[in-house]
Parts: structure tokens; sequence; C-alpha cells
């Protein structure tokens, strides 16, 4: 699969000896809280904050924005982290187009120019940044997809940031296609604590929302007096695709659970920071700049050979509540 040597990624190897808390090494299934009904074959752990410049030939500062000529998205990758590392052996840069009709008002190009390792300064982890820009002719986006479209359930964890003015959409989801996909957006309009979490489609045929599919909310923190906790923070987002429901967590908090619609299909796993000017989305002016930055992806899933009930596994653990070692923990 990908080099389990490289300290950037954990990896799956042979199950060696049983400590309470396990490196991922040792444990052959993994569970969520609450749900130890829904197990996993699978666990990778992408770190970039201690990212080494010499290692990925990056000296973490975020390069020129996409320019006017740069319409097509054949823009070279930024460094040689998005060409060599493991993490490139899993994942692509999307140089897809979205071109002009009744809803797309401007056109929008995906280049891999807009995906980089950034920092916020000398002394401050490495981050891994999505990049959207406005230009007058087309709004220049950013997208990492996985190779594999064999995803069936998963829970994929991030901690995210977003910032940038309105017109953009920050998004996590699994997708086979628009009616098969379980998904996490923040919109740039909205207010910046606002989320939106659906199970696609979110709009019937006439273009009407479909109240079922749909949840929004706000990110708040406290437990006595409760305030809203804006996005362009750091949080822990997370998505659970699982077998009878869908469900949405934001720093370690249950905010939507959903029945409706859950995805049925094989799925790849998709990262993106776009805009075209559609009414989900809203118009970007030009000259805009919007970001997403991610400092560790977490995620746990089973591919469409295997069932997410009945695995039969001798080491069963838990990922939720680990350590900042990330180390799953020792179940049964």
């Amino acid at each position: 699969m990908v080099l389990a040597a490289l300290p950037f990624f954990i990896a799956i190897p042979l199950i060696q000896s049983i400590p309470f808390n396990l490196p991922n090494s040792e444990c052959e299934c993994f569970i969520l809280s609450g749900n130890k009904d829904a197990q996993f074959k699978y666990h990778d752990f992408w770190d970039f904050r201690n990212l080494k410049s010499e290692e990925v030939g990056s000296n973490f500062t975020a390069p020129a924005p996409v320019a006017a000529g740069q319409d097509r998205g054949t823009e070279s990758p930024t460094s040689t982290f998005f060409k060599t590392s493991p993490f490139m052996e899993q994942f692509f840069l999307g140089t897809s187009h979205k071109n002009l009709s009744d809803e797309v008002t401007v056109r929008m190009v995906n280049s891999p120019q807009n995906v980089y390792l950034d920092r916020d300064d000398a002394d401050s982890p490495v981050h891994l940044t999505l990049r959207t820009n406005r230009l007058r002719r087309f709004q220049s986006a950013s997208n990492i997809e996985s190779y594999s479209k064999r995803f069936l359930y998963a829970s994929i964890r991030l901690r995210a940031r977003v910032s940038g003015p309105a017109g953009a959409c920050a998004a996590v989801f699994l997708y086979a296609n628009d009616t098969q996909e379980s998904d996490m957006e923040i919109l740039t309009r909205d207010s910046d604590s606002l989320v939106h979490a659906t199970n696609q489609p979110g709009m019937d045929a006439n273009g009407s929302v479909i109240q079922e599919a749909t949840t929004e909310f706000n990110i708040t923190e406290g437990i006595f007096w409760s305030f809203q906790r804006s996005w362009t923070e750091w949080n822990d987002y997370q998505v659970d695709w699982l077998p009878e429901q869908s469900r949405w967590w934001v720093n370690g908090r249950p905010y939507a659970n959903n029945t409706y619609g859950v995805p049925r299909e094989p799925s790849n796993f998709q990262i993106s920071m776009w805009g075209d000017g559609g009414p989900w989305v809203g118009k970007m002016a030009i000259g805009g700049l919007a970001t997403l930055d991610i400092e560790w992806i977490d995620m746990v899933y089973n591919l469409s050979n295997q069932n997410s009930v009945g695995l039969s596994c001798k080491n069963v653990c838990n990922v939720d509540n680990v350590g900042n070692d990330f180390n799953p923990v020792l179940v049964s």
C-alpha cells in the first residue's frame, strides 16, 4: 500500500505484541466510540505538522496565486511532496473544469498550483493548504481525490480551518455520483460558525431543497454557557459514513445524524476548495482568495470487498479519544 517506514504515515503491517495503547501495526480492526457494530479494516493517519523542508522540497510558503493566463489546470505541483510522497500514492491533485451553464456563472478550473504546504510562521506546525482565487474570466480551485473508488463505509476526520471572502466552498466528501454522496461543507458567504452536512442529493429535480437530506448547524463550545466558535479557527471535523446512517461531528461533539439517503455505492474520498459563481456557493469578487488549511487527516475505512459488520478480528482497537500520537486503544 504505502511505505510504513516513513514517519509521515502510519500504515498497517503484521500483528505483533499487545500493549494497552496499540500502535496501528498491532490492530486488526478498528471501531468508533458508541458504535461497536461498525468495524473497519484499515486505518490511515496523514500528519503534515512535522514535515521537514528538506524532505519534501518545500520552503513552506504559499506559491503565487494562479494568474489570468493559467486557465487550463496544467500547472506543476508546488513541491516534490506532491509528486513522490506516500500520500501521493493514494491521492492525486484534480485538474478538472466546470464550464459555464445555467448554474455555473464563473468557469472553474482546478489547478495543482493551489495545493501546497505552508505554515503561519517559522515556529508554527506545517499544514496542507487548498486554495481558490477569482480572476476575471474564471475561478481557480483545488481538489485532492483518492485513487481508490472502493471505499464502502468510513470515518473521516481532519483538523482544519477556513478563511477568505464570500464565494468559496470548503468540502470534505465521500463520492460515488451525484446521488450517492455524503459530505460536510463550509460556505465562506455564511456566518463563520455555520456548517452544512448532507447526504446528496440535497435538492430535487425542481431545484427545491430536500429537507430530510441536509442539516445546518453552528459550531459551539462551552458546557454551561454555549457560544459559537468560528471555522476560521482550528477545529476537528468528522464525517461517519455507516451502513444505516451518516453522522457529523466537530471537536468531538455530535451535531447531525441522518438515516435519509445514506449512500450505498463504493466511493472515493475527496477534499475540495472551490467556487463557480453558482447559487450554492455565490460569486466571489474578482481578486478574492480563500483557503482551506489542514494539519492532519485521520481515516478508518473498509473497501468494497469487505463488510463493516462481522469482521473476524483478534485485536479490536478504538480510534476515538486517543492521545497526540493517535495510537488506537485496544478494547478487545
